[in-house]
């Protein structure tokens, strides 16, 4: 039924390519990335972005010509694959290898100016590799698909519906709905709001005058971690980016999380936060609600064009009294982010680097259960390690025509739970069960120092679809306390098509 509703609006509607959104990973997007941060009022923390005709003359150029125009063609068709095959990386197994597939279509089309959409519907498929499986620590999923099928065999049998229906009637206002994935930031990750979960159906409301953007997002949410019968959760999002200098910019963030229904009745989507233009903690207390309400902000510097300092704060709960005791209460639940980024490093077109440091507090993210927690299918809409840690990582990459090289290494430090105690690193473990209020620190419970090496060239194909042939070295190591380490070492390589980043590196 969704997949005929979409076809039904691209038949009718199409993408108007003067105006549409922009998928891509980090690397694909980066030609739009440097022009858009080279621009004194355009707003690089809102992705993806809302492009012009002339934005899509910087797209990356594909082997495909008939895939790397944006034009007038009334529809356009195009494949979506993948395919990959990667051997067994762990040093205590035999060799093994694991493949993956997805197959599907993409639709383009074009009517008018003011109305674009888009459809991507695929089927992917396939068993998770050691390395892919060893990230889940904490319940069984298929990073940004969904659950996995056989949580024995590591197996998994999915379908995936991305699309979008925008309406843009001027230069001030776009509205839109779908199922999509949404991203605030400047960096690699996002505290704030992630491409890391799965796609999810959405309303969305972007207004933009002088040197403000303001978004307004409603989405609906799945979660099949309690056991409740009734698995909706919803989210209402506000974040207003303003460009106070041409150097400066500053974004304000809250978001609210609400069960669709509980113990004492069936709410479904709360009217009361429909409201664009209102604090939600108001609201909160007006209705006596219990909902799952965070407050954040970034800051982006812009130095000489080519340089950004950027950083990210987010407040689940705070109280001043208990910072200043210097207890670590358990209840001051934050997360921040500082980092780096710059264009044509060293007067190299196309040389790029990222330096990124995270720090979550545990329990971030997470309430009384975890239909009120801030994920969607058992994955988190922020952080993909979620909370009780630290992150840093580190990307140096170099684009050139259709080629992308890129070398990372990430170092992580995390708490796991450990003997049935809750240490605060699991967001889908209700914190009603954590021991002690005090004395509560970050990477707490059972720790674990973490390497990650990667190195990955890939040949772009088709840049309407981001699709791109790989060929990709990982190199594991986990210390994890009361255990021996485990290491992985593996080589993959196929094809993707990706409308967001794939995240396997935590």
């Amino acid at each position: 039924m969704k997949l005929f509703f979409y076809i039904l609006l691209s038949s009718f509607f199409g993408v108007g390519f003067s105006q549409s959104y922009f998928f891509a990973d980090h690397l694909s997007r980066y030609q739009f990335d440097k022009k858009i941060y080279k621009n004194d009022n355009r707003h690089s923390g809102i992705k993806p972005y809302f492009i012009n005709k002339e934005d899509t003359l910087i797209r990356q150029k594909g082997i495909w010509d008939y895939a790397s125009k944006i034009d007038t063609t009334k529809l356009k068709i195009l494949p979506v694959i993948g395919f990959s095959l990667q051997n067994n990386p762990s040093f205590q197994s035999d060799k093994e290898i694991f493949s993956s597939s997805k197959i599907g279509a993409q639709i383009n089309s074009s009517i008018s100016e003011k109305i674009s959409s888009q459809i991507r519907y695929s089927y992917n498929s396939g068993k998770l590799s050691s390395i892919v499986d060893s990230n889940v620590l904490k319940r069984p999923y298929v990073q940004g698909l969904g659950l996995l099928n056989d949580t024995s065999e590591r197996t998994f049998s999915l379908f995936e519906l991305d699309g979008y229906l925008s309406y843009n009637p001027n230069r001030y206002f776009v509205f839109s709905a779908g199922f999509g994935k949404h991203f605030f930031g400047d960096g690699y990750r996002s505290l704030l709001l992630s491409d890391f979960a799965p796609s999810y159906p959405f309303i969305k409301m972007e207004s933009t005058f002088w040197k403000v953007k303001y978004v307004n997002l409603l989405s609906a949410h799945k979660d099949f971690n309690h056991p409740l019968i009734s698995k909706n959760k919803f989210s209402s999002s506000h974040l207003l980016s303003w460009n106070i200098l041409k150097w400066l910019n500053l974004s304000v963030f809250e978001s609210v999380v609400w069960q669709g229904k509980d113990s004492l009745n069936n709410r479904g989507f709360d009217v009361n936060y429909l409201n664009p233009f209102v604090f939600f903690r108001p609201v909160e207390y007006s209705i006596g609600s219990a909902d799952n309400s965070f407050f954040g902000g970034s800051l982006k510097f812009t130095i000489q064009k080519n340089h950004i300092i950027y950083g990210q704060m987010l407040l689940d709960e705070f109280l001043l009294s208990e910072w200043r005791n210097n207890n670590n209460w358990w209840g001051n639940k934050y997360a921040i982010q500082m980092g780096y980024r710059s264009f044509d490093l060293f007067k190299v077109e196309g040389l790029h680097l990222l330096t990124e440091y995270n720090l979550i507090r545990p329990y971030t993210y997470s309430h009384l259960t975890s239909l009120q927690n801030y994920g969607h299918l058992n994955q988190s809409l922020a952080h993909p390690l979620e909370s009780n840690m630290k992150e840093l990582v580190t990307r140096i990459g170099y684009q050139k025509k259709n080629i992308d090289f890129l070398i990372q290494y990430n170092y992580q430090v995390f708490g796991l739970d450990y003997q049935n105690n809750n240490f605060g690193g699991n967001m889908f473990s209700g914190y009603d069960s954590r021991d002690g209020d005090y004395g509560q620190e970050i990477t707490q419970g059972k720790k674990v120092n973490q390497h990650l090496l990667i190195s990955r060239i890939s040949f772009m194909l088709f840049p309407l679809t981001n699709t791109k042939f790989y060929f990709e070295y990982m190199y594991k190591k986990s210390n994890i306390r009361f255990n021996d380490s485990m290491k992985y070492n593996g080589f993959s390589f196929g094809l993707s098509s990706n409308l967001w980043d794939s995240y396997y590196d935590y």
